[in-house]
């Protein structure tokens, strides 16, 4: 990984903006923090000094600073960067990224893909950028997650990476296991306990737990083992984050001291216990509301790219989403085959849009995340499909626009997530208005993460052939 972090920095600095003095004047700035009428500011510059965004203010009052490059905001709007709470850069959001589900081995062997993942980082976090997401939390992969939050460390053109180490699971997923597992089996409190120590010599930013719960299963004794691990975190200042599907098993998790609950609940209405435990814990809700449809789409061979996804997806990525167009029959696993032959219906959960609208009420952190990297939900313009669906709860734009950035800020607990002064500059310029149409957010003129100024039809310009 050494040798191709180098690689990556020789290769970006030569597209890279640099850090500079920066003034965004007469911009309608978006304050996603704030409520309407006070969120919306007219005719206003941001001024920028190097990575710190240092005055915001009325165009009038608020004159740029001798020698600061200009950038004409008339006509535009300015929100924060972007922040997806919930993706996987082990995955790539292609058919042969998880052959725990879907088995394509003898396609493209798993070890194969993987390595081209690691390889591909640096476009990965291109397109990130390029879709206006300018920090991301990856809730855990192999070992080798580390090395990529290092990687996008000292890479200008990348988004900020927390991360979480493997997963600590309930059940095993043999087929992911070729030396560095991104799940691993734990059968006791010991051994997660022993599991979390290995991950903190690595500084993770959160332990996750992998919280499957199947018919016949001992909750009680589940629990204690999410229990050891959350302490064992928690005594190390570290946060805890539960994959918890169903009522039952979230409300296990968050007794047990879940502080990011990284998918919605399913199955049933959220209730008065689980919205009491919730709170107690200041804990964070992120719904993932594509996930499950991108792989129903995508093994049914009936994913189609989006306008948006055409522009700003890895085009690698987006070249092998057709791949069932061509591929022998004897070379499919049966239950592709099988959904194929009779493509499911594929529309966003009620319950989860349901819980969802309550949890938000309720004052609950909610933050936008894609699960981006699984089969169907690609890396980047994923964000936009999810916010999408995350409208159709009820939220209006600016709900889901404070989502993605300053509640997506208290996920990653960066100075990120809002265009005030001392926060770090993480901004987008848009050609259209985020608030009237939340596609509008995909309308990016200029990403500016850290200060640096890019463009992302560059961007994916840079990444497209390789």
């Amino acid at each position: 990984m050494k040798t191709l972090a180098l690689a990556a920095v020789l290769v970006l600095s030569a597209t890279a903006g640099h850090a500079e003095s920066i003034a965004i004047v007469g911009a309608t700035v978006i304050h996603p923090e704030l409520g309407l009428p006070r969120a919306v500011a007219r005719d206003s510059t941001v001024i920028i000094d190097g990575n710190r965004i240092v005055r915001v203010g009325p165009a009038k009052s608020t004159p740029a600073p001798r020698g600061a490059r200009l950038i004409d905001g008339k006509g535009k709007w300015v929100v924060p960067g972007l922040i997806d709470a919930h993706v996987h850069f082990f995955q790539s959001g292609n058919i042969y990224t998880r052959p725990d589900v879907a088995d394509f081995n003898a396609v493209v062997p798993y070890a194969q893909e993987t390595e081209r993942n690691k390889a591909r980082l640096p476009a990965t976090f291109k397109v990130w950028l390029a879709s206006g997401v300018t920090s991301v939390i990856d809730i855990g992969g192999p070992f080798w997650n580390f090395d990529m939050r290092d990687q996008a460390v000292i890479t200008n053109a990348a988004p900020r990476v927390s991360v979480a180490g493997p997963l600590i699971s309930m059940v095993d997923r043999a087929k992911l296991d070729i030396g560095d597992p991104p799940i691993i089996k734990i059968s006791s409190p010991e051994q997660a306990r022993a599991l979390v120590e290995k991950e903190l010599a690595r500084r993770p930013d959160f332990i996750k737990v992998w919280f499957i719960h199947q018919q016949g299963d001992d909750l009680a004794a589940q629990e204690a083992i999410v229990k050891a691990a959350g302490d064992a975190a928690h005594a190390a200042g570290i946060r805890l984050a539960v994959h918890a599907t169903e009522l039952v098993v979230a409300k296990a998790s968050l007794r047990a001291g879940a502080d990011f609950l990284v998918h919605s609940v399913e199955d049933a209405p959220v209730d008065d216990e689980f919205l009491a435990l919730a709170k107690k814990n200041n804990a964070i809700y992120c719904p993932t509301l594509f996930v499950a449809l991108g792989y129903r789409y995508a093994l049914s061979n009936t994913w189609k790219p989006t306008d948006i996804e055409k522009r700003l997806a890895d085009p690698q990525i987006l070249a092998a989403m057709q791949d069932l167009d061509k591929m022998p029959k004897d070379k499919l696993p049966e239950r592709v085959a099988k959904a194929m032959a009779s493509p499911p219906q594929v529309k966003p959960s009620a319950t989860a849009l349901a819980n969802l609208q309550k949890v938000w009420d309720e004052g609950i952190t909610v933050a936008m995340g894609t699960d981006a990297g699984n089969i169907g939900t690609l890396h980047g313009p994923s964000v936009f499909r999810e916010m999408t669906i995350m409208a159709q709860s009820g939220l209006t734009p600016l709900e889901v626009l404070r989502s993605a950035t300053t509640n997506g800020a208290k996920a990653t607990g960066r100075e990120v997530g809002a265009i005030t002064a001392g926060k770090l500059a993480d901004v987008l310029i848009l050609d259209a208005d985020p608030l009237a149409n939340l596609e509008n957010l995909s309308r990016i003129n200029r990403v500016i993460k850290d200060g640096r100024v890019y463009s992302p039809e560059e961007l994916i310009r840079s990444i497209s052939g390789t």
